[in-house]
């Protein structure tokens, strides 16, 4: 691991709230030795917003003057230079990415490894996750920024950026290119110092295509880590100002500037002349531009146009033209839905669940029920057609029968998703003309991919999200899920949360104000635990009782050589099991280890009656880590002794549980809690009082009232 030092650069203007979030998620990385801020004279307040954040790692400076992207960032590097401080890697970043440590700390490892390769990269990806087709790129040739300089043959021809690499350039461990993007590379000082910098000529742009020709000529290589990546949020953005004429004109002066002082093409005889036909390509373009910004052509109808245009460039042009047919479908049908709404005696509310409503009972449903008490709530969630559908044993047993006129059950039904059924999958998307409700909650960021955010606001829906999990956890491609739940809470009215953790993990990590965020913890049915139905239940006591999803989180290992040690103690694990379990469970075949399955939970009741103690034997990971679970509460009504592992969100019924912090605590843990009693107290009174459904979804039925469905 390298113990070489490194600074990085952050060029501010007019943009102190994105540095600020993009500080704080760096500031604590140990590949980073020292942040130097840099305000390119920004006319706003964000020099004074800035100089807040100075600390002994955090340098804030301002230029004397605006000269551009290059003079700002190398006014970074000759700041530390009068400090008389030495780094040995210059990093230069834009503010608007995410990026890991660990990423940076292998791009610098790689350097130390690499005596001529003077910088180095992760892959850059847009937004979305997908890699962008600049990641690196080959050096500038001037056919094709002679046609670049025309917006309409680059869009009629679509051949833009032909100095990209073929995609397979970029397979195996790392690929050398010729540049790389100026969003974010890390730099040997030495080398950055010997090539005199970045070169200040330019205003902004081919900064990258100078410094790579400058590192070429010198000998010097550049690679992209493929294994890395970093996210570029502004990679995807529909490029709203590219017939800006001002963005144009700086451009064309500095592609001028590259191709007589760096092309070799143009410093060649006849050099002049491309020049000259260089500068006639750039006034066809300004003309081009004064067409783009004329009135005739800044229509709405050729603003939509252009959306579509760029939106089918990342879905398809036959789904993306789909997808707008059911947004004008939606829109026309608008006044009649308002109408229809104005007429409802109670608002209409979609709770669309992460679980099916024949599942074991979790928060959506018990939500679900109490919203029904003050609104009509369809309870919606994911659900292949019938055709496609299996039974599991969790649907076999468990129905969650209600009786309620205010409470529908909706499946949203789906086609699998596989290539056979593509074209069968438009009709999934049908299903959003028909929706017609004032609020609508999502449980999971990833449902944005059926239920569009778009169709919701042009539906003029007040939108929700509630987190009741740390669901990242379970995700493959986590930056593209970062992206999705961005989204998804910068466009949410209020987010719920089930526990304290989760609720700072999301504030920080999104750099979003507290106050947007509704605390709602977990809790349990009073109404059910004090009138419950009595059966027998066939459990031997002693006997030590699980009640929940049986997952990879469940540790089976403890309970099975305990099981083995003390043959006198049985235990009852009760729930549905997930297929990775199955395999684990079905081994064990000691007569003191019973597997119930899943159950009603008007049983549960009964079953933790009949226990002489609870447990939650859980491996702490990204998940748990974040739980409230509703399990405990259920077990304390009945006065048992618990048996938990250790995580941060568990301390506030300390004293009320037995926790252990490693296997070999697990049994004498146990023991402890099988040969003592449970005892009460005022803590307990209050979490008991606090916990009851009733009382802690009061906060959460009174922030929807308190968005009017007309505002």
């Amino acid at each position: 691991m390298s113990k070489k030092t490194n600074a990085i650069i952050l060029l501010n203007y007019n943009d102190y709230k994105t540095v600020i979030q993009y500080v704080n998620l760096i500031k604590n990385y140990k590949s980073i030795n020292r942040i130097v801020i840099v305000d390119n004279c920004s006319t706003d307040d964000s020099y004074s917003k800035l100089k807040k954040y100075k600390s002994d790692k955090i340098s804030v400076i301002k230029t004397d003057e605006n000269k551009g992207y290059a003079y700002g960032n190398n006014y970074g590097v000759h700041y530390l230079e009068k400090l008389g401080e030495k780094y040995d890697y210059i990093t230069i970043s834009n503010s608007d990415i995410f990026i890991k440590d660990n990423t940076i700390k292998k791009c610098i490892n790689f350097l130390d490894e690499h005596r001529k390769v003077a910088i180095a990269t992760p892959t850059m990806h847009m937004s979305d996750g997908k890699p962008h087709m600049l990641a690196g790129w080959k050096i500038r040739r001037y056919d094709s920024d002679i046609r670049d300089s025309s917006i309409i043959l680059t869009r009629k021809r679509n051949m833009p950026h032909v100095e990209a690499y073929n995609k397979n350039h970029f397979k195996g461990e790392y690929s050398y290119v010729d540049c790389v993007p100026g969003s974010f590379f890390i730099i040997k000082y030495d080398i950055f110092k010997k090539v005199e910098y970045l070169d200040e000529n330019t205003f902004l742009y081919f900064e990258e295509d100078i410094l790579g020709k400058k590192l070429k000529d010198a000998g010097y290589k550049e690679v992209v880590l493929n294994k890395e990546k970093f996210i570029h949020y502004e990679s995807v953005s529909i490029n709203k100002s590219l017939v800006s004429l001002q963005k144009y004109k700086i451009i064309q002066q500095s592609k001028r500037y590259y191709h007589k002082y760096y092309n070799e093409e143009t410093k060649q005889k006849g050099g002049k002349i491309k020049l000259l036909k260089l500068d006639i390509a750039t006034l066809i373009g300004k003309l081009e531009i004064k067409f783009y910004n004329s009135k005739y052509y800044k229509t709405k109808f050729h603003k939509k146009m252009s959306n579509i245009r760029n939106t089918m460039r990342y879905e398809g042009r036959l789904f993306t033209i789909y997808r707008w047919i059911i947004y004008f479908i939606i829109l026309i049908t608008l006044p009649i839905k308002l109408l229809i709404r104005c007429l409802r005696k109670k608002e209409k509310i979609c709770y669309f669940s992460l679980v099916t409503w024949k599942w074991i009972k979790q928060r959506p449903h018990f939500v679900a029920l109490k919203l029904s008490e003050e609104f009509k709530v369809d309870y919606r969630y994911l659900e292949l057609r019938k055709k496609y559908s299996s039974n599991d044993d969790t649907t076999r047993y468990v129905n969650n029968r209600i009786n309620n006129n205010n409470l529908k059950i909706k499946p949203f039904y789906i086609f699998p998703n596989a290539p056979k059924f593509k074209k069968k999958k438009y009709l999934d998307y049908l299903q959003l003309i028909w929706f017609n409700y004032d609020k609508f909650i999502y449980t999971q960021p990833n449902h944005t991919e059926y239920i569009y955010i778009k169709a919701l606001k042009l539906n003029k829906t007040k939108i929700y999200y509630e987190c009741m999990d740390n669901y990242i956890g379970w995700e493959n491609n986590k930056e593209l899920y970062e992206v999705k739940e961005r989204k998804l809470i910068d466009n949410s009215e209020k987010v719920f949360v089930s526990a304290n953790k989760l609720l700072n993990n999301l504030a920080n990590k999104y750099n979003i104000p507290k106050e947007k965020f509704i605390l709602v913890r977990n809790g349990y049915d009073a109404n059910l635990f004090n009138n419950y139905k009595k059966i027998n239940t066939n459990m031997k006591q002693p006997n030590v009782t699980y009640i929940g999803t049986i997952d990879e989180w469940f540790e089976i290992n403890n309970i099975v050589e305990y099981a083995k040690k003390y043959k006198n103690i049985n235990f009852d694990i009760i729930g549905p099991i997930n297929p990775s379990m199955k395999n684990k469970i079905n081994k064990i075949k000691l007569k003191n280890i019973i597997v119930h399955g899943p159950i009603e939970h008007d049983l549960v009741p009964t079953y933790i009656e009949n226990s002489t103690v609870m447990m939650m034997p859980f491996k702490l990971n990204e998940i748990i880590e974040y739980v409230d679970p509703v399990k405990v509460y259920e077990y304390l009504y009945f006065k048992k002794p618990i048996v938990s592992s250790y995580w941060d969100e568990l301390k506030q019924f300390d004293g009320l549980i037995y926790y252990y912090k490693s296997n070999n605590e697990f049994e004498s843990t146990l023991n402890q809690a099988l040969n003592n009693k449970f005892k009460t107290n005022n803590k307990y009174k209050k979490i008991m009082e606090e916990a009851k459904w009733d009382n802690r979804l009061k906060i959460y039925i009174e922030t929807l009232k308190n968005v009017n469905r007309y505002d």
